[in-house]
């Protein structure tokens, strides 16, 4: 017992310290209603005015900071949708298993990798120029500041057949209003991204606000709002399209999260109708919750307060798998990854057993155990958002921290955690409020694309 009430202070203490990300008020994010507390003070930027496009210098300031303000005409609360939203498409693409990687490893593409790629070494950083999402400007612009939608808690998703990278509703709090979908495809000798969709126009976007009672996790014209996306973002293959696991902190006062899922068509171009797929799990919790994808199967592991679950893009259902040791605070703000080989989830982190504990979900028992890394688990223990993929030209899960260039190799069998000796990256910055899942691995271009902060583009890792 006395462990136990021990490993609840030091989660807990885990919460507090991991910024943004946390409620900053010891609170159990695990909690129904309201949960994930945060000031807009500490959002990244402060958010624009919605009429005149500009950052206020001056505003009605309380204790949640400045913040727009809106008379709610489509309320969410409690998960239920009130008024009327435009219809948006509800046909989804079939399932199409002939789009899931071939079982038992993925040869090498070298033959079709253009000369940057080639003239890399195994190992070797390089940063891909033109590959700012900055070069993105909406127009007309929409409340927040662009950069915000990498540096304030977000992802991106890629689709692994075609090297393209997508960015899809990241802003939320008090950072950016923007929901637009963007996409760079590395597969060539430049690149450059581009916008799928546009963000909804501001005089649709409205700011959710749990003392209003007012949760808008669409906007009025019934496209999802823009979020924290965290490790939400999946590019699910067999669908076509960017799906969406949650949302961890929604534009307005960053207290307002959801479990609903969404899915953005690349064949339409737009997004699912809301409840064209379920949700998650209730409202609450979803604040830097992980999610990691099954690179064979696209099977999705989402860490739900109730219970990791798992997502079938084949059915669209999501089938309860294991629960939690002590609750989901556990491995709030920590990678997983899906061992493919031996069938596992593992989950870089316990806040109940620091500096070295993880946590393990073996598919064929359908059980969840702890395990404890060993050599330098320290250095990834020690840090939140980072972010972790099965890499099967190695063998091992290669996870990327915050820190400048630094990757870890980690043993699927021993969890010994070893730092990989890297070239070329004395240059790459460190990440913005956590790498989240802006670390993505492109099996057909030999490597991972890693998307540090804003103003960094692109660098991309040769692990081929």
């Amino acid at each position: 017992m006395l462990d136990r009430k021990l490993g609840f202070v030091v989660g807990c203490l885990a919460l507090v310290l991991a910024g943004c990300g946390s409620d900053g008020s010891g609170t159990d994010p695990t909690a129904t209603g309201t949960s994930d507390l945060r000031l807009a003070s500490e959002a990244t930027t402060k958010p624009m005015d919605s009429t005149s496009g500009t950052t206020p210098t001056t505003g009605t300031t309380t204790e949640t900071g400045v913040l727009p303000t809106k008379t709610p005409t489509s309320t969410s609360t409690g998960g239920t949708t009130t008024g009327t939203t435009p219809s948006l498409p509800t046909t989804v693409a079939p399932y199409d298993p002939s789009a899931l990687p071939v079982i038992g490893g993925e040869p090498s593409a070298s033959a079709t990798w253009p000369a940057w790629r080639k003239a890399l070494s195994r190992w070797q950083w390089k940063q891909i120029p033109g590959t700012d999402l900055s070069t993105v400007v909406p127009s007309p612009a929409v409340p927040g500041a662009l950069s915000a939608r990498i540096d304030a808690w977000n992802g991106l998703a890629a689709d692994t057949r075609t090297n393209r990278l997508y960015s899809a509703a990241n802003g939320g709090h008090a950072d950016y209003s923007g929901n637009e979908v963007v996409e760079l495809d590395l597969s060539g000798e430049t690149a450059a991204w581009r916008m799928l969709r546009a963000p909804t126009a501001a005089a649709s976007i409205a700011a959710s606000d749990y003392t209003k009672g007012a949760f808008y996790d669409y906007y009025l014209d019934g496209r999802p709002a823009s979020t924290h996306t965290y490790y939400a973002l999946q590019f699910i293959a067999s669908r076509n399209a960017i799906f969406k696991f949650g949302a961890g902190s929604l534009w307005g006062t960053g207290n307002e999260s959801n479990w609903k899922t969404d899915a953005f068509s690349i064949a339409s171009g737009d997004w699912h109708a809301a409840g064209t797929w379920p949700d998650a799990a209730p409202r609450g919790g979803a604040t830097g919750a992980p999610v990691c994808k099954n690179p064979n199967t696209e099977e999705v592991y989402v860490a739900t307060p109730a219970g990791l679950k798992r997502f079938d893009p084949s059915s669209g259902a999501y089938t309860s798998v294991a629960a939690w040791p002590e609750n989901s605070t556990a491995v709030y703000a920590r990678a997983c990854a899906v061992d493919p080989v031996r069938n596992r989830v593992v989950f870089f982190g316990d806040a109940y057993r620091v500096p070295a504990g993880g946590l393990v979900y073996d598919v064929a028992s359908n059980a969840m155990s702890r395990i404890s890394f060993s050599g330098a688990a320290g250095d990834i223990t020690a840090q939140n958002y980072h972010y972790a993929w099965y890499e099967a030209k190695i063998g091992r899960f290669l996870l990327k921290t915050a820190s400048s260039d630094k990757v870890y190799s980690i043993d699927p069998d021993t969890y010994a955690v070893t730092q990989v000796s890297t070239t070329g990256g004395a240059s790459v910055p460190d990440a913005a409020n956590g790498v989240q899942s802006r670390w993505q691995r492109l099996p057909n271009l030999g490597g991972y694309a890693y998307y540090p902060r804003s103003g960094s583009g692109i660098w991309f890792l040769a692990v081929e």
